[in-house]
């Protein structure tokens, strides 16, 4: 089959893209701001193509404001002075670290450098927008070896080329196009490996046949473990990428192959790990005293007031870091409800975000021709799935409310290996309109969903998927600060109930007369609100502390200035009544089993989803006309459906003894309305 047809369609792909990095605007695109972990790599870039150094110093800062409005969420670290003198012990030498001396003038970004690195000869020449440059080629080079491995497997450029568009097109991959961050460059290492390793066993003789020596021989899977070093550097958890290449080499007893691919591997990584030695003085880029800086806080070089050991708290990483949930009686609850939000949620979701990946598994799953280093990469797949939900179960979507999976993207490129040569078109169009369904907004308007990453999530496909609860506060609700952790309910019983609203389909509490700290919430007309309730965590005194759960709640129902058709429901149970004009119905309902959220240290709390719908609305400025301009009854132009009251009913669920909250947290105590504890 001739490949034409592929090569066209990446390099018209890549001219598109090309063509669009070089010509947008990307700060006023970008809202002349950052996003994620933005800053830090667009500064760390931007020194190494105008200064040639990792080094932050005080002109990296103001770089900044030449295209944006400041930088946001900076990690830094200080340097170390390495010192090794010998030793009468095993191993022979001792390995000492002093403070850098210039520590005042000097400090270094707390991030993998191998992104910026490899981007920086496009920024000399392109400046800011040499980074999406850089994504153009990845994105080009990622069809093309899609397109490749697909027509290997299935022999037909009819399959070949839609399923390749729609494996990289209807998932969230080009999203990140747009993003200054390495998640698109590790995609493309890790695709690339698995290309290197697995088109060998998919193009089988004719291989051989072409006289391709590299790819039909170990030298492919030399390169592979080349590319998944340099993966490792960026995210060590990339490694597991070459499991399936080492397994399979291995029950091939070719055992000098598999042997090499994990030393060629392990000297990759082990080389940019040495010569973050040699930058800033420790093997670990996130190790050590290391910070993050926001806006206000302010930042070191900035003043001659604020400096790095001032502001803010040492957060180094010095070890992989597993969820305190895994080590209480709670670990099965929140390890099922993960794998069922790893598959189907509505922001993080293997279904809408990477459903192409997910038909190739089902396509597999009922072929029957099944290859061992298939086998390999499914069981490969399904250690990254539980890996992510043991290691990070409350941040396993990448953290700060990304679009889609951000820890996960990488690993998509393992799906490839999954289809079969029965996959035609019909298989590929059902992957392009199924999966559009989910990511064409993404797709097709990437700076905004990437701006506003929970906008997308408010309508269509996606609004019929569950909430991932265990992730609640790194949903991009958790951003908008006038949505998150809202008091609800009446002062008493005691701490309020925390709500989450995490659509626009209701309005943040208001407080309501005669009773302070009282508050109702409007739900807007002909809409469904979803608004997640969090059961707080009160003081017993003597840091002693128990959690609340809730066993039923009371809902308190008044309806606006329309007949309405009202519907409540809390996931147990749920009712539908008709409303006259201002009437006030209350119900109680039955709650299920709270979802246990648990951040950092402190002890668990439980999440409850409940949903309001109404059929229809007012808007009261216009009920009553003005009497005169300026003498209006009210000024109100919300359309609004009925207004809600909850009133929870607590049971007391678990009891923490000995605990005392990180950095002087204030608390909520018995008979207290400041709401449920958290850090900061």
């Amino acid at each position: 089959m001739t490949t034409k047809p592929g090569i066209i369609a990446s390099a018209l792909v890549g001219i598109m893209l090309f063509a669009f990095a070089v010509s947008v605007d990307f700060p006023h695109a970008n809202g002349n701001r950052f996003k994620g972990d933005e800053s830090t790599y667009y500064m760390l870039g931007h020194s190494l193509a105008r200064d040639f150094d990792f080094q932050y110093e005080r002109k990296d800062l103001i770089r900044v404001w030449e295209e944006f409005s400041g930088p946001e969420g900076v990690f830094l670290k200080t340097g170390k002075d390495v010192e090794i003198r010998g030793s009468s012990a095993f191993p022979f030498f001792r390995w000492l670290k002093h403070e850098d001396p210039e520590r005042d003038k000097r400090l270094y970004f707390s991030k993998s450098y191998i992104y910026p690195l490899i981007a920086a000869p496009f920024i000399v020449v392109f400046g800011t927008n040499g980074f999406l440059v850089l994504h153009a080629l990845l994105l080009a080079f990622d069809l093309l070896a899609i397109y490749l491995f697909i027509l290997a497997a299935t022999k037909s450029n009819w399959a070949a080329v839609p399923m390749s568009v729609a494996f990289l097109g209807a998932s969230v991959v080009p999203v990140y196009f747009v993003w200054l961050m390495p998640e698109l460059l590790n995609f493309s290492l890790v695709l690339y490996a698995v290309f290197f390793w697995a088109y060998k066993e998919v193009a089988g003789e004719r291989l051989v046949a072409a006289g391709s020596r590299v790819l039909a021989g170990p030298a492919s899977d030399y390169i592979a473990a080349v590319l998944v070093g340099l993966a490792t550097f960026s995210k060590p958890p990339h490694l597991i990428v070459l499991v399936p290449a080492i397994l399979l080499a291995a029950r091939q007893r070719q055992w000098r192959r598999a042997a090499s691919m994990l030393v060629i591997c392990g000297a990759v990584t082990s080389a940019l790990f040495a010569l973050n030695v040699a930058i800033t003085g420790e093997f670990n880029y996130q190790g050590g005293d290391r910070k993050t800086f926001y806006s206000f806080t302010g930042y070191p070089f900035a003043n001659t007031w604020e400096t790095f050991d001032n502001i803010g708290p040492v957060r180094g990483r010095e070890d992989l870091m597993v969820g305190d949930v895994l080590v209480n009686t709670h670990s099965s609850d929140v390890l099922r409800r993960n794998l069922w939000y790893f598959l189907a949620g509505r922001n993080a979701g293997l279904v809408p975000y990477f459903f192409p990946g997910m038909l190739a598994v089902a396509l597999f799953l009922f072929s029957k021709q099944k290859q061992l280093w298939q086998w390999l990469a499914l069981g490969t797949l399904a250690v990254i799935v539980l890996m992510h939900v043991f290691v990070w179960p409350f941040t396993w979507n990448g953290g700060g409310g990304p679009v889609g999976s951000r820890y996960f993207l990488p690993f998509y490129a393992l799906f490839l290996v999954l289809i079969p040569a029965t996959a035609g078109l019909a298989a590929a169009m059902t992957a392009a309109i199924v999966g559009a369904f989910f990511t064409a907004q993404l797709v097709l308007n990437p700076f905004y969903v990437s701006l506003q990453p929970g906008e997308h999530t408010k309508s269509g496909a996606l609004r019929m998927l569950p909430i991932e609860l265990t992730l609640l506060h790194d949903l991009p609700v958790a951003q908008n600060r006038d949505r998150m952790r809202r008091p609800v309910g009446p002062p008493t019983p005691a701490p309020h109930v925390l709500a989450y609203f995490v659509d626009d389909n209701a309005y943040p509490p208001e407080e309501t007369a005669p009773k302070s700290d009282d508050w109702w919430f409007w739900v807007k007309g002909n809409a469904k609100s979803e608004v997640v309730l969090r059961a707080p965590i009160a003081s017993l005194g003597n840091n002693d502390w128990v959690t609340k759960a809730l066993s039923r709640v009371t809902l308190e129902v008044r309806n606006g200035g329309a007949d309405n058709r009202v519907t409540v429901a809390t996931g147990s149970e749920s009712q539908t009544f008709g409303m006259t004009p201002g009437e006030l119905r209350v119900v109680t309902l039955a709650v299920p089993a709270g979802v246990p959220f648990r951040r950092e240290i402190q002890p668990t709390s439980y999440l409850y989803n409940i949903s309001v719908t109404t059929t229809a609305g007012f808007v009261p400025f216009l009920e009553v006309p003005c009497a005169a301009p300026g003498k209006c009854p009210s000024s109100d132009p919300r359309f609004l459906g009925a207004m809600i009251h909850v009133i929870p009913e607590y049971t007391d669920a678990d009891i923490t003894r000995g605990w005392v909250p990180p950095g002087g947290v204030q608390v909520p105590k018995e008979g207290d309305a400041s709401g449920v504890l958290d850090t900061p």
